[in-house]
């Protein structure tokens, strides 16, 4: 993350060690989530980048990129990941190209030159949007009546040609594939409608011709809040974590009820400026839930849904908000086909409210930027009945955290973390077994720890009633 982003994404750098601000440390635990699917898009970058000499097989230790090995390989393996995670940044995602089957053809024709300083990765889909993967292309054959042959590279099958077919007069195309040689092949195909074969400049990716900009620094807008803190703040990114070939949906609603995300098993996007960006994987059946982008300063809830869930089982799934200043995340619900969740956090990130149609405990964790220094609050076994709610806070104007159980149904058994970290170094504090009834509310001040000092006052309210223990350095 130093190397690719610069020290930007670091709160202190100690002894050759990053330490990554929290929205920082939530990308790159998202993005490598996210290539437990495959590295296919990686993989076509830097292909494409020891082709123009970009790269050198002989930093890798070989003569030759044929001779390449993965295994006990670090240098290689970062050289694939880096691109991989960093696709779908605003600077790369805004250089892809769509349009219909023969448009792509033509387009390819137009950029697929010697002299030509960019190079390109193909994406495709299959007609719904799922199961995105990512090939080399590297030349156009002309097969007579209309029909032309894209020549790829795909890194499943290595030394091998393979071929996507297009027909320019049906406006359509098809390439079989599997992630797995051993695998049955599964069609891909589409047509002028479903626009599901795409273009995708691979030189933005590339860390290793340049620094990257992190877009959730949050510098300019640290400590600020609602839409005055948004202006010019990037998309808030929404993700869910479960199985990778059988997970839940997310449904995210706005206030004037328009939806993003999955209804019935089917693709909705009706907020304004919010897209599902699907990640390109290489492994069987892997079918990974969309990216969402949301437009930053806008009041949303997420949906958790496990309805969709095929084989009947309970799912560990997590979700995970990341914004220009906080990152939030509800980690370890235990989604069953008649599971609804509800995930919902401010736009400035100060307070999250999680319900669930069934018993649940999951974990919550606020990530917040100030100017000062940089805070993770963790609440493990945040537990709710049956269509209870829990709720946490993090004001940005007080030095508190406060659990709020008054609706949640069930008493408490929590444990409490805090991380925190400046320009000079990292403290941190964790305390298990921390107890609030149900129907009671429970506030953490740091202010003395955040100075220095070993005080952490910890007032529980229940029905009127204060009670305020110390629950001091861990």
């Amino acid at each position: 993350m130093n190397g690719v982003f610069g020290d930007g994404v670091c709160a202190n750098i100690e002894e050759g060690q990053c330490h990554l601000i929290p929205q920082a440390q939530a990308w790159m635990d998202e993005e490598n989530k996210g290539m437990d699917g495959g590295h296919c898009f990686g993989m076509s970058a830097t292909s494409l980048a020891l082709y123009k000499k970009a790269l050198d097989p002989a930093s890798f230790d070989v003569s030759d990129a044929a001779h390449l090995e993965f295994t006990s390989n670090s240098q290689l393996q970062e050289a694939i990941a880096e691109p991989q995670a960093t696709q779908l940044l605003p600077m790369a995602t805004s250089g892809h190209i769509k349009g219909t089957p023969k448009q792509i053809v033509d387009k390819l024709i137009e950029v697929l030159r010697p002299d030509n300083p960019e190079t390109y990765a193909v994406a495709f889909f299959m007609p719904d949007g799922s199961k995105g993967h990512a090939v080399t292309p590297y030349a156009v054959e002309d097969k007579g009546d209309g029909k032309v042959d894209i020549l790829i590279y795909d890194n499943n099958f290595p030394m091998s040609t393979r071929v996507i077919e297009v027909d320019r007069s049906a406006d359509t195309w098809r390439y079989e594939t599997a992630a797995n040689p051993a695998e049955p092949a599964e069609p891909y195909f589409g047509d002028a409608a479903t626009q599901t074969l795409d273009i995708r400049p691979t030189k933005p990716t590339e860390p290793w011709s340049q620094q990257h900009e992190f877009p959730y620094y949050g510098n300019q807008h640290k400590g600020g809040t609602g839409a005055a803190a948004a202006q010019g703040a990037p998309a808030v990114l929404v993700y869910l974590d479960g199985d990778r070939t059988d997970h839940g949906h997310l449904l995210i609603t706005d206030d004037a009820g328009r939806r993003t995300g999955f209804v019935d098993g089917k693709r909705v996007n009706e907020i304004p400026g919010a897209t599902m960006q699907s990640s390109l994987a290489d492994k069987p059946k892997t079918d990974l839930e969309p990216e969402y982008s949301i437009p930053a300063g806008i009041h949303f809830t997420v949906t958790v849904d496990g309805s969709g869930l095929k084989k009947k089982k309970e799912d560990e799934t997590s979700v995970t908000i990341l914004a220009d200043t906080y990152s939030v995340s509800v980690d370890g619900i235990k989604l069953r086909p008649d599971t609804k969740a509800v995930i919902d956090p401010a736009p400035n990130g100060e307070r999250l409210d999680f319900t669930s149609s069934d018993s649940q405990a999951p974990q919550l964790e606020f990530g917040m930027s100030y100017d000062h220094a940089d805070y993770i609050f963790t609440v493990a076994r945040a537990a709710v009945n049956a269509g209870g709610t829990i709720s946490a806070a993090l004001p940005l104007d007080r030095w508190d955290f406060t659990l709020d159980a008054t609706k949640a149904g069930a008493p408490g058994d929590y444990g409490l973390a805090i991380e925190r970290l400046d320009n000079q170094d990292v403290r941190k504090f964790q305390r298990n077994n921390v107890k609030i009834a149900s129907g009671a509310t429970g506030t953490l001040d740091y202010q003395a720890w955040d100075t220095g000092q070993k005080a952490l006052p910890f007032t529980v309210t229940n029905q009127g009633q204060q009670t305020t223990q110390d629950l001091g350095e861990s």
